[in-house]
This record gives C-alpha cells, structure tokens and sequence, in this order.
C-alpha cells in the first residue's frame, strides 16, 4: 500500500524530471529520429502580385497597422502554442476537452 510519504516522493521526483526534461528517454520517442516531412519552397514573387494581398496589406496600412510587425506577432504566437503542452500541461489537457466537449454539443439537435 502506498503511503502519503511515498507517493509526495514520487510526485517530486517527477517535477524534478519534468522541470530539468530528464527521465525515462526510452520511452519517449526522440523527436529529432522522427521523419518529417520535407516541404519543398520556392522564392516566387506571386506574393508580390497578387492583388488581393495587395489590397489587404493597404487596407491594414491604413488603420495603422504593420503588415511585418502582424506577421511577427503570428510567428511568436505558433512559437508560444507550440511550447505550450511542455510549458503547461493541464491547460493543455483542458482545452482538449473543452474543444471535444463543445464539438459533441454542436453535433447534438
């Protein structure tokens, strides 16, 4: 039977790992083994003459609005979403199920 000495030992040493990122690495599959897959890109200027970019890219100028600086606020918010599972965890499991939750509710008549 475990005891509450024991099970708050076992709960600090899985903060520890948590927070240093060390532990059971055997586990855990390695990220950088993964096969991602390549994305082939091409530098085209078709960004430059679409009209409609154009148009929205005017349009935020006019409310004073920085087109680079919107799409360094988007980078840094994908950057912050993609470390939020490790950084906080709870959060992240509630949001999915907050997310499932309210897609069966949608389903239902």
């Amino acid at each position: 039977m475990v005891n509450k000495s024991k099970m708050k030992s076992a709960v600090t040493g899985l903060e520890y790992e948590l927070a240093t990122g060390t532990g059971d690495k055997a586990a855990r599959p390695n990220r950088s083994d993964a096969a991602e897959p390549q994305v082939e890109t091409s530098a085209t200027n078709d960004e430059a003459t679409d009209p409609e970019l154009q148009d929205v890219e005017h349009l935020l100028e006019q409310h004073g609005l920085n087109v680079d600086e919107l799409k360094g606020l988007w980078d840094h918010f994908l950057e912050e979403l993609k470390d939020l599972p490790s950084k906080k965890p709870l959060v992240t499991v509630f949001g999915a199920f907050l997310l499932g939750y309210l897609a069966g509710r949608s389903g239902r008549k």
